[in-house]
Order: structure tokens, then C-alpha cells, then sequence
């Protein structure tokens, strides 16, 4: 079924509703207003509010979904996506930097882990010195990671111990083997053909 013309019986459905209601509601207020007994009175009352109520509610609920379909047809048609084979493809990131970028997850994960082991963050003030010292250890491995060749060749068991002794953090006695590093790309022959070393 074709939306605007759904949309359409949508709004058409409630504004007969809207229409029942409200003629419900008057003719209920008449009794009300020509019922002695004050008990049926209150009664009829009570239901003239409620009968309002959702009167409202209709009558909002259709000036949204015409808002909406106003905004709808306002928005300039979609552009087809190209096809899947002539998008550029994301190239991949270079072997270099999917190390750093593990040894910098394993080491997150190291630091984090004895933070939260040394203060509760479930306690204030522990989640206020656990969450200072992430901010400084980020700091720190940024720096670190400023020179991606020297951040690898560092020991990265060696770094996490010191990452702590520097955040005064007791070093984690056991953790999961660091990521590899990939070798070292050889270096091009030189231009006269004799290497250079």
C-alpha cells in the first residue's frame, strides 16, 4: 500500500473518531447539565473529562502525523547509493598500525584492570582517583605512542609494569601475553646498488 495514501486513511480514521468523540462528549454534557441528582451529575462530569481527554489526544496525535508528512515531503528525494563495486574502498591500515594500536588496547586493558583492582568504583572517591589516574596513564601513552617505531620496540611487558609503578599502582603479577609486533620492514637497496651499511 502506497504510504501517503495510507497516511491518508490514518488521518481520516482519526478525524471520524475525533468527530464521534467530541459529539459523544456534548450530548453527555447535556445530561450532565440536566441530571438533578448530584451523585449522576459528578458521574457524567467525570466522564465529559475523560471523553475530552482523549479528544485531545486524537486531535494531536492527527496534527503530528501531518506535521510528519509535511516534513516528509519537504526532504529532498534520497540519492541512490552507488553500486557496491564503485565505492572506494576504506583502505585497510598498514601493518604498523594495527600493532600500535593492539599494544595500546593490551596496555589500557592492563592499566584499567589494576586501577579498578587498587580503588572501588563503586565508592566516590575511589572513582575519582581511578578515573585521574586513567587520565594521566592516557597521557603518558600518548606520548609513548607519539613515535610508533620506538612505542614497539619497547618491551611491553617491561612498559605495563612501569605504567603502573608510575601511576603508583602495584604491578599486575600475572597478565596475557602482549601482541605481537610485526618485523621490521626491509630497508630498499640504495641507488648505486651497494648497501649502504
Amino acid at each position: 500500500m502506497n504510504v501517503s495514501v495510507m497516511d491518508g486513511a490514518q488521518e481520516q480514521a482519526l478525524g471520524i473518531f475525533a468527530d464521534a468523540l467530541l459529539q459523544l462528549a456534548l450530548h453527555i454534557q447535556q445530561a450532565a447539565l440536566a441530571a438533578e441528582d448530584l451523585d449522576q451529575k459528578v458521574r457524567l462530569a467525570g466522564a465529559v473529562h475523560r471523553l475530552g481527554r482523549g479528544l485531545r489526544q486524537t486531535v494531536a496525535l492527527q496534527a503530528r502525523l501531518a506535521r510528519d508528512a509535511r516534513a516528509e515531503a519537504a526532504k529532498p528525494p534520497a540519492k541512490a547509493a552507488p553500486p557496491v563495486e564503485s565505492r572506494p574502498q576504506p583502505t585497510p591500515p598498514d601493518v604498523k598500525t594495527l600493532a600500535v594500536r593492539r599494544r595500546r588496547d593490551w596496555l589500557t586493558r592492563g592499566v584499567e584492570r589494576c586501577v579498578w583492582n587498587e580503588y572501588e568504583a563503586s565508592d566516590e572517591a575511589g572513582e575519582f582517583t581511578g578515573e585521574s589516574l586513567l587520565e594521566d596513564f592516557h597521557e603518558r601513552l600518548s606520548d609513548l605512542m607519539a613515535d610508533p617505531d620506538a612505542f614497539l620496540a619497547l618491551d611491553a611487558d617491561t612498559l605495563v609494569v612501569q605504567l603502573c609503578q608510575e601511576l603508583g599502582l602495584t604491578p599486575p603479577k600475572f597478565h596475557p601475553p602482549a601482541p605481537p609486533v610485526p618485523p621490521a620492514a626491509p630497508r630498499p637497496p640504495a641507488a648505486n646498488g651497494h648497501d649502504s651499511s
